[in-house]
């Protein structure tokens, strides 16, 4: 199965890149930090055992504009939603939610079963350190359990069946010259286990692997990725426990 969330987060990250190298930005431009109108406490804690979220402002995309300040349009409609998960041959409906005048909410009761199992939940969602198995580029996990992350849909394509719109909660900041992305995974674990990986540096592609040891919990946890970018076609990427109440944004799908 193709993992859309990873799509519609790399699609509107590229076409900002893309902004970043055409336009000149002013000092540090922040659209997703921690601004007047953010509310730290929709997001929840960093582990929880039920998810459910309240009171949510969502984005869309602007693309109309020469400042990453002003990538982000408040949304004011509704739409139904549906939190999916993905499985190696299906998608499974396990939560549903709603968005009344651009305010999401949503909740999850619980997935145990609709689980990935260890190999197929560390490939699908944290593969940038899958890169290149012969330089040892991989990820541990101990113990080995099952997992997955959740998805939420706004819209199906003509069939019905497959997601071509999805909201994501993800965020930028940047600087002249680099533009960094956030975006925070809803990942559930059946037990406590520990997810690892060494640092690599790719000199060929100028790709930085940042080392990260991830001590998850039974039941729902936030795992924050980041890259980093440079007009100097520079990149990092991170991960991290880590819930920094960034905005979600609702947007369609590259399949």
């Amino acid at each position: 199965m193709k993992i859309f969330i990873r799509n519609a987060f790399f699609f509107f990250l590229t076409a900002i890149v893309l902004l970043l190298t055409i336009t000149c930005v002013d000092g540090k431009d922040d659209p997703n930090g921690k601004t007047d109108d953010s509310d730290d406490t929709t997001y929840g804690p960093v582990h929880f055992d039920a998810l459910d979220v309240k009171g949510a402002q969502v984005w869309i995309p602007n693309y109309n504009t020469g400042k990453v300040s002003q990538m982000l349009l408040k949304f004011t409609g509704d739409s139904k939603v549906d939190v999916i998960v993905e499985l190696i041959d299906s998608i499974e409906k396990v939560g549903s939610g709603k968005i009344e005048k651009g305010i999401l909410s949503f909740k999850v009761d619980g997935i145990e079963s609709n689980l990935l199992d260890s190999d197929n939940l560390l490939f699908y969602y944290f593969n940038e350190w899958y890169y290149d198995k012969d330089k040892n580029i991989n990820i541990d996990m101990k113990p080995k359990v099952q997992g997955n992350i959740i998805t939420l849909v706004t819209q199906y394509d003509e069939s019905g069946k497959i997601p071509s719109e999805a909201i994501i909660s993800e965020g930028f900041s940047g600087t002249h010259n680099s533009l960094t992305g956030e975006y925070v995974y809803y990942l559930y674990v059946e037990n406590d286990c520990t997810i690892s990986a060494k640092k690599v540096n790719n000199t060929e592609l100028e790709y930085t692997f940042n080392d990260f040891k991830l001590t998850l919990k039974r039941g729902w946890n936030t795992i924050c990725k980041s890259e980093t970018y440079t007009t100097s076609d520079k990149a990092a990427y991170s991960i991290k426990i880590l819930n920094p109440g960034i905005r979600w944004l609702k947007q369609k799908i590259n399949n």
